[in-house]
């Protein structure tokens, strides 16, 4: 008979944030090679990834406030999956990519979109996450 894996198996919370980062890591990487970057444009990867990360974020500590959740919970979901699926080091990258290579108005609407974008898709996951029941 297969074993369940749970949260509770982990006995430190390094055990879960690695995890949970193979789980992150492995879904973006998984979208950066369906979405791979075009030169001088949007990279659209890491832009997706950084803002469901964003909305998922916000929408799971707004429900941890809500519920009970398991041991580790934070540690695995908050640190280990979204905080390995998301990225700032590529995008930082990726903005001086496109600077460098002569297209300072994509990477100002990239910098744009990820950040205010960012900020208000975390603002609509906290809020979705409370008003789901």
């Amino acid at each position: 008979m297969p074993r369940t894996i749970t949260l509770s198996r982990f006995r430190r919370p390094w055990t879960a944030v690695l995890a949970g980062g193979l789980v992150g890591s492995a879904a973006r990487i998984g979208i950066s090679y369906a979405l791979p970057a075009a030169p001088g444009r949007v990279p659209l990867a890491t832009l997706i990834v950084n803002l469901s990360g964003s909305l998922l974020l916000g929408f799971y500590l707004a429900r941890r406030e809500q519920t009970v959740t398991a041991p580790l919970s934070l540690q695995f979901w908050g640190i280990g999956v979204f905080g390995s699926f998301t990225t700032f080091s590529t995008f930082g990258i990726e903005v001086f990519l496109l600077l460098d290579q002569g297209h300072p108005t994509t990477a100002v609407g990239y910098i744009a979109g990820s950040i205010f974008g960012g900020l208000i898709l975390a603002l609509a996951g906290q809020r979705l996450g409370t008003v789901i029941r």
